[in-house]
């Protein structure tokens, strides 16, 4: 089935939403989530006011159910809690876009724009890795991750690569290896390379130590040995 847009021919009005978030929450969150995540995200676009007393009125929705709502998506990451320089709470409503990208408006030169680049291509992979959309939680603490242990986007995707293959693939501990691996002076895809070869040159180059194994033909000779000796014992008329 096609669809078209028709064309417009009075504006009043339109809000635009980042296709990240439609592609990643749309099946992910109730109906009544997406309401009020749609409302609040109309109004804080267009007016930068956001007037909870009227999208409940609105929704038909008592102050807790908003509220639970409100509280959905501060815990799926989307939204988030924070304090202005008065100290006032209020909640700042994320973009999905930079948080994977991140904060590129100081300058538009060729190492912002590659940085950009190789980050989407990470979360591409990991995605691919994990066979499911990461949240804005996993985004936020991949991005920390990134920046706290100053590693590039492709040794992050290498952890989520081992991670699957030791059959853990939680993303609290696939980072783990980042911040092992920032302590053994790993930074990069190449540093993780070089330490492994040279590990494997160290254990091809060390004395190797050999021990002697039990050969289970040998126990079997020596217990028929026994026997023999048991058997002639009696046939001598020993004890």
């Amino acid at each position: 089935m096609n669809f078209k847009m028709q064309d417009v021919k009075l504006d009043l009005g339109m809000t635009a939403f980042e296709n990240m978030f439609l592609n990643t929450y749309v099946q992910m969150a109730d109906g009544d989530a997406l309401k009020v995540y749609l409302l609040v995200y109309k109004d804080a676009y267009n007016t930068g006011l956001v007037d909870t007393k009227k999208i409940q009125k609105q929704l038909s929705f008592t102050e807790e159910k908003f509220n639970e709502c409100i509280e959905f998506w501060i815990n799926m990451g989307v939204f988030r809690e924070k304090k202005n320089p008065r100290g006032e709470n209020f909640i700042e409503i994320v973009s999905l876009r930079q948080m994977y990208y991140g904060d590129n408006s100081k300058s538009d030169n060729e190492i912002s724009f590659d940085q950009a680049g190789r980050k989407s291509i990470m979360f591409d992979n990991i995605e691919r890795i994990l066979d499911r959309s990461l949240t804005p939680a996993d985004i936020t603490r991949i991005q920390e991750t990134l920046i706290d242990y100053d590693s590039d986007p492709e040794l992050v995707t290498e952890a989520f690569r081992q991670g699957k293959a030791n059959g853990n693939m939680d993303v609290k501990y696939v980072l783990g290896y980042i911040k092992t691996w920032r302590d053994q002076g790993v930074f990069t895809l190449n540093d993780l390379k070089m330490r492994e070869e040279r590990q494997k040159l160290a254990r091809n180059n060390s004395p190797r130590q050999y021990r002697k194994k039990s050969s289970t033909n040998d126990d079997v000779k020596n217990y028929a040995q026994k026997a023999r000796e048991e058997r002639f014992r009696k046939m001598l008329g020993e004890d």
